[in-house]
């Protein structure tokens, strides 16, 4: 196994050591945005001639063979929303070559959807991955912990037991030990802390929400954790619950607290350094920002940069961010950096026992199958219920089909009712919520 971790080291090191080199170059904005629009372009010529989405746009001269500038880019392509994937992922998708996996997410605005994938689209964010983890002196041979949502627990049949299998194997290999974050109780969280304590990782992954529980229920352990040596806790998939989470977390565990940004559907987009900004990678992403609001927020748009079997084009990604660099805030695109991402923390669900259950439950039961285009957990005093907005009218098999995976979790998430609805719920800042309390 050990020899497995350093093998894979040898193999991802060239590629950290390449990116590495990529972003010491000093360059000023204008020079980044040069360089993004040349590798647009590059990408472009093959996303016009093999999506037909932008094929027929470019037949019927609405888009440009070949992009001038950002701002006209900006100007001229339409933005990709969740509702417009969801419609239209077949004519997104490249026929360049086959598809060879699905991306599927519910995501933090509870609209599932997939998009077909290349095992290359991977390889190439990885290196941005590694490189981050490097800011933090974390290397890919070096042991980790999640506390992680485990969504092939929730197959069925000979496929679904394959899949465990077949994890099972690779994370003994790679020296990565699964918890389980969909149940997040106290008693869960302390037996998370022994086990954690025992496989002594060099570094621990989690939900972001999942990890501040997890610092709750084992304050009283401090002196046991700043034993071990870890070096690095990231938090991902959501935000901290507070400002100060992340202080609170380093002082508990004694490490640094880093936090990725990114999404299913985009992969890595920024990571936190050691000094805490958001440093995004320019090169794999191109990054837009709507004008800020009356509270500094700006809303963002992702373009990838590497060939993709469903490329992203001013994707409308449903997060804000906020304090961009000084010298990019006039134009607001082709962000290198940034302080904040901001309401995107996830919640959970609270059962009879005292058993709290991880909000992205929910979206890995629901998010393959195609009938549903939108899910909202409510919760009640003495009940559950789930809504669901569908393709087709709500029949018993949805939602047997969601009740068998949700029977894996927690035996009183079967009690769970559904309605099917025209819209989920949003706040008064127009979010949608995953979980909501009546």
């Amino acid at each position: 196994m050990l020899l497995t971790r350093f093998l894979r080291e040898s193999i991802v090191n060239p590629g950290i050591t390449e990116r590495r080199k990529f972003y010491a170059i000093d360059r000023s904005h204008d020079d980044k945005l040069e360089w993004q629009l040349e590798r647009f372009n590059e990408i472009w010529k093959r996303i016009s001639t093999y999506v037909p989405f932008y094929t027929k746009l470019v037949r019927r001269h609405k888009l440009p063979r070949v992009v001038r500038d950002w701002d006209s880019f900006i100007h001229e392509f339409p933005v990709i929303t969740r509702e417009i994937v969801q419609g239209q992922g077949q004519q997104l998708t490249s026929r360049e070559r086959r598809p060879e996996w699905l991306r599927v997410t519910g995501g933090s605005t509870a609209q599932p959807i997939q998009l077909a994938a290349w095992h290359s689209e991977d390889r190439i964010t990885e290196k941005d991955m590694w490189l981050a983890r490097r800011w933090y002196g974390v290397k890919p041979s070096d042991k980790c912990f999640l506390i992680w949502g485990h969504s092939h627990l929730l197959g069925t049949g000979v496929r679904g037991m394959a899949n465990r299998l077949k994890r099972q194997i690779l994370d003994k290999l790679l020296g990565y030990y699964r918890f389980s974050a969909y149940d997040l109780s106290r008693e869960k969280l302390r037996r998370a802390a022994r086990t954690l304590m025992a496989f002594r990782p060099r570094y621990l992954i989690g939900y972001s929400v999942a990890l501040d529980l997890f610092r709750q229920a084992n304050e009283d352990l401090v002196d046991s954790f700043n034993d071990l040596g870890l070096q690095l806790a990231i938090g991902t998939a959501e935000s901290f619950p507070n400002p100060e989470s992340p202080s609170k977390l380093s002082a508990l565990l004694g490490c640094h607290v880093g936090m990725e940004y990114g999404s299913v559907e985009t992969g890595l987009i920024a990571h936190t350094t050691p000094g805490g900004i958001y440093r995004t990678f320019w090169g794999t992403n191109f990054i837009e920002a709507s004008e800020q609001d009356s509270k500094g927020r700006r809303r963002v748009l992702i373009t990838s940069l590497y060939p993709r079997c469903f490329p992203l084009i001013r994707y409308d990604i449903g997060d804000e961010i906020e304090g961009l660099e000084k010298s990019e805030t006039e134009t607001a695109y082709g962000i290198s950096q940034f302080s904040r991402v901001v309401g995107r923390c996830n919640d959970y669900v609270e059962l009879r026992d005292g058993s709290r259950i991880h909000s992205e439950v929910f979206s890995h039961c629901v998010r393959d199958i195609k009938e549903i285009k939108g899910y909202q957990v409510v919760q009640m005093d003495t009940k559950k219920r789930i809504d669901l907005v569908t393709s087709v009218p709500l029949t018993y098999a949805i939602e047997e089909k969601v009740r068998s995976r949700l029977a894996k979790i927690h035996p009183e998430l079967t009690e769970v009712e559904f309605e099917r609805v025209k819209v989920l719920k949003r706040t008064l800042a127009g979010k949608t919520r995953m979980v909501i309390r009546e």
